[in-house]
């Protein structure tokens, strides 16, 4: 079986590297061309070598690295923007501490990392795999991804195929981690020290169809993942030919469902065409501009050779002799013809700098990386209206190609990264709150306290008045904040059957922060001017809308507030939405200090 499998293995590498695919008629597609050329191109270096056939060195130009990262600037958020929401039916406080705790682990995990060379490598590959392993994200190496280039999308590719070299003792540690047959790593060590031209243990992880039973007649198909060392040496006759090629060895073969294919790699793409699996990104959206912009600067450094001579020119046919070398100081000539220089200077600058300004505006027009974008200083005289409309119109362009990125983290969050964090966090374990979250944990407990308190006491037949309630609220207060930090122990399974969503707020990531502090200004004057913005709704609508406009999530400052007693149903309301119960409790006295709740433990 494993001769069939490597010798399978080795057709489809092969065919990926030398044929390409006809994404329409006339239009072919080489994904390993393409990958190759992005990381030459990346990385300033000629595809031919640095030397032309003249013997001159060529320099390259490079126009695609900076667009690239107006590109992932543009793009990018942070986990400080992945919140948690409560749906229907479940705690608003437990999901409060769920996203808190959450934001602490992914901290650890170094998930802001994660994001970042997320939006780093898309614009240079258009497209990003990362593999979840036990609820751990890695980045997938596209030199060493082989996929069917024609695949709309992995779960629909014919193969997959991902290529590995380890070095034995990374072999040995790798073999322990995935628990493969203690027998068959020794014997793939033993084949490899056969080789004598390899320095690392070659292992494919191939996902795909397979026949199971090819010596026969049975057609007995099925989707597995195998892993295979391609290890050991051909067998040859006395002639050199080869009788048996190497079989490799076997180290897994298990069954796999193609569905979990969605939740084992998580492929982000910058622009998708029809008929292609890669991505488009900045980098093949600037093959041609990169190729005329390289052709124009080694033009004008040829001609920088020519204009830096110095030739001269007489009729004087006695003269035969160079004027650098032959002629002394002080040394007097007598020819027949004066001695002039010949004009060497260019007279095409203008035109290469129209061809260069040329395909310039069209790498700025391919990839919205104008120069307002890009933070440089305007011409002289331009509008100040018109400059915020390019930003706009810019942003507007990356806005849905960040959301389509954002709705792709939040799946993955939703479905590997949060049920991991909730498997790791299942045990008791400490949560520190300092600062903001220390204060809106007090304003939540605070909240519910007196809510609570408030319904008991009605409940009973005794209505209190709003100083009352302010009473119990400080006595809470008090109670539960000292000092600057609270240390809560978060019990067994507290997350459990928790009923949350994620959602990610990108509002106004790319916002200047000018206009942030201008609109957070404006909406500290309105509330000023007129408190009731915060009760009437219709009013509390106008100002959330404001706040999203100038980037600001209205959430992080109205979310503490209060209820008002426009918003809180009377006591006798509650009473009659509740029904009316016996026996009576005494109102609390004014100014006794009403215990607060113990929240050391959650």
């Amino acid at each position: 079986m494993s001769v069939t499998t490597l010798r399978q293995i080795n057709h489809e590498l092969e065919s990926f590297k030398t044929r390409d695919i006809q994404v329409v008629p006339g239009l072919r597609f080489s994904q390993y061309e393409t990958i190759r050329t992005i990381h030459f191109y990346y990385n300033s270096k000629f595809e031919t070598g640095p030397i032309d056939d003249e013997g001159d060195r060529k320099y390259f130009l490079n126009i695609v690295k900076n667009p690239c990262k107006v590109f992932s600037k543009a793009i990018d958020f942070d986990t400080k923007n992945i919140r948690l929401l409560t749906v229907g039916g479940g705690d608003p406080l437990k999901t409060w501490f769920m996203e808190r705790d959450l934001k602490f682990w992914m901290r650890d995990k170094q998930f802001g990392q994660v994001l970042n060379r997320i939006f780093k490598e898309l614009p240079i590959y258009g497209t990003v795999v990362l593999k979840i392993v036990n609820g751990t994200p890695y980045f997938v190496d596209l030199r060493n991804f082989i996929v069917d280039p024609s695949a709309e999308d992995l779960e629909s590719a014919s193969y997959i195929i991902e290529k590995y070299n380890y070095t034995i003792p990374q072999f040995r540690r790798v073999a322990k981690e995935m628990k493969w047959p203690e027998a068959k790593v020794e014997e793939t060590i033993a084949e490899f020290r056969k080789m004598k031209d390899h320095s690392h243990i070659r292992v494919y992880e191939r996902y795909g169809e397979l026949n199971m039973t090819p010596d026969t007649d049975e057609n007995n198909w099925s989707y597995r993942r195998v892993y295979i060392a391609d290890v050991g040496v051909d067998e040859l006759d006395n002639y050199g030919r080869i009788q048996v090629h190497h079989a490799g060895v076997e180290l897994s073969n298990e069954e796999f469902s193609p569905e979990k294919l969605t939740n084992t790699y998580w492929e982000f793409h910058a622009e998708k065409t029809a008929g292609r699996w890669l991505g488009i990104g900045v980098v093949e959206a600037l093959f041609e501009p990169q190729i005329r912009q390289n052709e124009l600067s080694n033009l004008q450094a040829k001609t920088s050779y020519w204009a830096a001579l110095r030739v001269f020119q007489t009729r004087d046919a006695g003269i035969n002799r160079n004027l650098l070398s032959d002629v002394r100081n002080g040394e007097i000539i007598n020819v027949d013809s004066e001695i002039t220089q010949i004009d060497m200077s260019d007279r095409n600058l203008a035109f290469f700098n129209q061809d260069e300004n040329k395909w310039m505006r069209n790498r700025d027009e391919l990839t919205f990386s104008y120069d307002v974008v890009q933070g440089e200083r305007l011409p002289a005289g331009t509008p100040l209206g018109s400059a915020e409309l390019a930003v706009s119109q810019t942003l507007s362009y990356f806005e849905g190609i960040q959301e389509n990125v954002a709705m792709r983290v939040k799946e993955m969050l939703y479905k590997v990264i949060i049920p991991q964090f909730s498997k790791e966090m299942s045990t008791e374990h400490h949560l520190r709150l300092v600062g903001q979250d220390l204060d809106k944990y007090v304003e939540l407990v605070r909240n519910e306290f007196v809510f609570t308190e408030v319904i008991r006491l009605a409940v009973g037949g005794v209505f209190v008045t709003e100083e009352e309630k302010e009473a119990i609220g400080l006595a809470v207060q008090e109670s539960i904040k000292q000092g600057n930090e609270k240390l809560l122990t978060v019990p067994v399974s507290f997350y459990k059957d928790i009923k949350y969503d994620v959602e990610i707020d990108i509002t106004g990531e790319s916002i200047d922060t000018r206009v942030r502090s201008a609109t957070l200004f404006a909406i500290l004057q309105a509330i000023t001017a007129d408190p009731t913005v915060l009760e009437d709704p219709i009013k509390r609508k106008f100002l959330y809308t404001m706040g999203e406009d100038g980037g600001i999530n209205m959430n992080d400052y109205l979310d503490s507030i209060p209820a008002t007693p426009s918003t809180v149903a009377s006591p006798e309301e509650q009473v009659n939405a509740r029904g009316r119960a016996g026996g009576g409790v005494s109102a609390p006295a004014l100014g006794q200090q009403i215990p607060g709740p113990q929240m050391q433990t959650l």
